[in-house]
């Protein structure tokens, strides 16, 4: 979504081309409206509540979970593709076998051919898993602490101040025009991938959006 002004407001606006809709089958409005202060005030409230003091410790343990289930995730997801490239090299060994003991050639070239776009598809899912270790809470809570007072940073802040608090935590925003509501999470290493989890992540619903 792009930012635009609106009757002197901040919204967001996502414009669906109706061409590409159609081409790719996607079910999408052609014009989607939100008001930016319908996701201020509730997003504010949930950073209040999430780094008060009495709730940082709880706050600091489920940011340190998620980030470390994304990285099981992450060496699961790699075992799964290593295991496809070393099935396609013994296939590609196997042919080659064959080839050499005298096997219908463009029958081979046809296994071997297949095998190795398997293996190249493979090789791209491998490079696009992101590599970072999972993050001790230590780690979390001195990332937290190099923030500064959070909720003095919120409160009273100009909205060029906010923005460079979100940026900081990772604040990310998922609208769902046909529920009004929007996921909104805290990702503090955005080169992890992100599940919803709820305890970095809150569901808010908005009355301004279309």
């Amino acid at each position: 979504m792009q930012g635009q002004q609106s009757h002197h407001e901040p919204y967001y606006r996502c414009r669906f081309p109706e061409e590409y809709a159609l081409a790719n089958r996607i079910q999408h409005p052609r014009n989607v409206f939100l008001r930016e202060a319908d996701v201020i005030g509730p997003l504010d409230s949930w950073l209040v509540r999430a780094f008060a003091p009495h709730r940082l410790e709880t706050t600091l343990t489920a940011l340190a979970e998620a980030a470390r289930n994304d990285t099981e995730d992450n060496g699961a997801e790699t075992e799964r593709i290593q295991q496809q490239l070393r099935e396609c090299d013994t296939k590609l060994a196997r042919y080659q076998a064959a080839l050499d003991a005298g096997g219908d050639p463009a029958t081979i070239v046809g296994w071997t051919n297949q095998v190795t776009a398997e293996k190249t598809k493979a090789q791209a899912r491998l490079r696009a898993i992101p590599r970072k270790a999972a993050s001790s809470k230590q780690d979390i809570k001195t990332l937290i602490t190099g923030l500064g007072d959070i909720i003095a940073a919120i409160h009273g802040a100009t909205p060029q101040e906010k923005a460079a608090v979100y940026r900081s935590l990772g604040i990310q925003g998922t609208y769902h025009p046909g529920k009004h509501q929007v996921r909104t999470e805290a990702n503090l290493y955005p080169d992890l991938v992100t599940a919803s989890a709820s305890p970095r992540g809150v569901m808010v619903r908005v009355r301004g959006g279309t």
